[in-house]
């Protein structure tokens, strides 16, 4: 059984980003990110300061909008728009939660899909539906790219993803689908595991439940990626019970460890690639 080591593999990323800033520096491109939060909602400074660290220990350079949590939608939406029109600002990513008077999408909508490096526009989730080039969202990609670590085949594999969220299970469904796998993309408030989840070659799990699937719903030598971040007893576990379910997962990640230290380190390969020009409209 292979553990499936996010902390590992975003140090093995992040190096080799190091060296691509590098060499986009020497071209005169100095890969920047525009972080904006409104208000500290669920703790919003403390996540855009670890991402404002994480563009900085790459050698890419972060700038931090704080907004007041009264700020309006015409006025965020005018500060957006700037940012768009900057060149100098190659990634734009709008901290969530919002204050309940901003329409959290309508506000996602508003950053250019050349810049959308969370991938949580709906202009960039229907690029990804339609198979085209675009933004995809950190949590997706690192649950490929854990997936791959493997050398798990997605063509004609059977994939059940519990939890359907936009920035998680709905991207991963479509990632995995162009790749040629069939699936299964079960709501996030199951209240039992559905009986079918059995069949699937890879189980990707994020339903907010501490130790909700066990060794009985896992096929033998299944992939299993646990996005959950639960406390049970004072303790960080996932939603997968790790030490039952390690008897027939032929590969599982760690909680922690597992899927949690990927996810700002994809936000900063997507910013890179922004900062190439990856995005090409068609």
């Amino acid at each position: 059984m292979k553990i499936l080591d996010g902390r590992e593999r975003s140090k093995q990323i992040r190096s080799e980003l190091s060296k691509q800033v590098s060499e986009l520096r020497i071209k005169g491109v100095v890969p920047t990110l525009a972080l904006i939060r409104i208000g500290d909602l669920g703790g919003a400074a403390g996540y855009v300061k670890r991402k404002a660290e994480a563009c900085v220990s790459i050698g890419a350079e972060a700038r931090t909008i704080a907004l007041p949590e009264q700020t309006d939608f015409n006025t965020l939406r005018s500060v957006i728009q700037n940012l768009n029109d900057d060149q100098s600002v190659h990634g734009i990513l709008l901290q969530l939660p919002l204050p309940q008077h901003i329409d959290e999408q309508k506000a996602l909508d508003l950053i250019s899909v050349d810049k959308d490096v969370d991938g949580s526009s709906s202009s960039s989730l229907g690029l990804l539906l339609a198979g085209r080039d675009g933004f995809v969202s950190a949590g997706a990609l690192a649950a490929l790219d854990l997936a791959k670590l493997t050398g798990f085949n997605f063509s004609e594999s059977i994939i059940h993803i519990l939890g359907d969220s936009v920035i998680l299970g709905r991207p991963f469904a479509a990632l995995a689908l162009n790749l040629g796998a069939k699936i299964k993309l079960h709501p996030k408030d199951v209240d039992k595991v559905p009986e079918s989840v059995c069949e699937a070659d890879l189980l990707l799990v994020d339903v907010a439940k501490p130790k909700f699937i066990r060794s009985e719903h896992i096929k033998e030598g299944a992939v299993v990626i646990d996005a959950g971040n639960n406390y049970l007893d004072g303790k960080l576990v996932g939603d997968v019970d790790f030490d039952d379910a390690s008897n027939k997962a032929s590969a599982i990640t760690p909680v922690p460890g597992g899927l949690g230290p990927m996810l700002i380190t994809m936000l900063m390969s997507n910013l890179i690639k922004a900062a190439k020009g990856f995005y090409k409209p068609r």
